[in-house]
């Protein structure tokens, strides 16, 4: 094997165990909340508000299997009291993705939560910005965080390194191709290295005070 070889797989062996090793790190951290993420109705502390957050729906207009798991969660928090308002919170952009709130909404009505207990934000474009929204649009510093468990964990080290306070509520995953388990898989740990570099950079809301 030539010199040159060998420092180029010794470059790309050492990238491969950086890479490792951030998302390792940056997993650890965000799972330092877990312990605040409830699976248990009957456990979780009542709020006042609980954010649901927005995921990607299947074509013909059926929630995918993430969003039909929070949509349930929220409806089931709503009826057992725990919350008296649910903020649906992600983009309304039909050209590119479509309305969540919109659909979002629809589908939470249609589980018997009441239209005037629902609150949509539509510019909650990344889980940085939901969160931050919740406190500085709507006036939300404490609440329940809904979605799966591994998004809740990651809005809740977001929410704790901006002085706002969330607990999570784990929402189920409905029946899901083979193919999207091994995206979750790799999209999770990825998705925590994100959230401890927006924290690391101080990223703030792309839309910060816009309704």
């Amino acid at each position: 094997m030539s010199r040159t070889r060998k420092i180029v797989l010794f470059w790309m062996a050492a990238a491969l165990i950086a890479a490792m090793g951030a998302v390792l790190t940056a997993s650890w951290l965000v799972g330092e909340t877990s312990s605040r993420v409830y699976s248990s109705v009957d456990e979780i502390p009542a709020r006042e508000v609980g954010m649901v957050l927005g995921a990607p729906k299947y074509s013909g207009g059926r929630p995918g299997p993430h969003l039909i798991g929070r949509i349930r969660a929220a409806a089931e928090l709503y009826h057992a009291g725990k919350v008296k308002i649910l903020v649906v919170s992600g983009a309304t952009n039909p050209e590119k993705f479509f309305d969540e709130i919109a659909a979002m909404t629809q589908w939470l009505v249609e589980l018997g939560v009441p239209a005037d207990a629902i609150v949509g934000d539509g510019k909650g474009v990344r889980t940085l910005d939901s969160v931050l929204r919740m406190r500085d649009v709507f006036g939300y510093d404490d609440f329940i965080t809904i979605s799966q468990r591994d998004h809740c964990e990651r809005a809740l080290y977001l929410a704790d390194h901006h002085g706002i306070s969330t607990i999570g509520f784990e929402a189920g995953i409905a029946e899901r191709y083979p193919n999207e388990r091994i995206i979750d898989a790799l999209y999770g740990p990825l998705s925590c290295v994100k959230a401890v570099f927006d924290i690391a950079i101080g990223r703030k809301a792309k839309y910060p005070m816009e309704r």
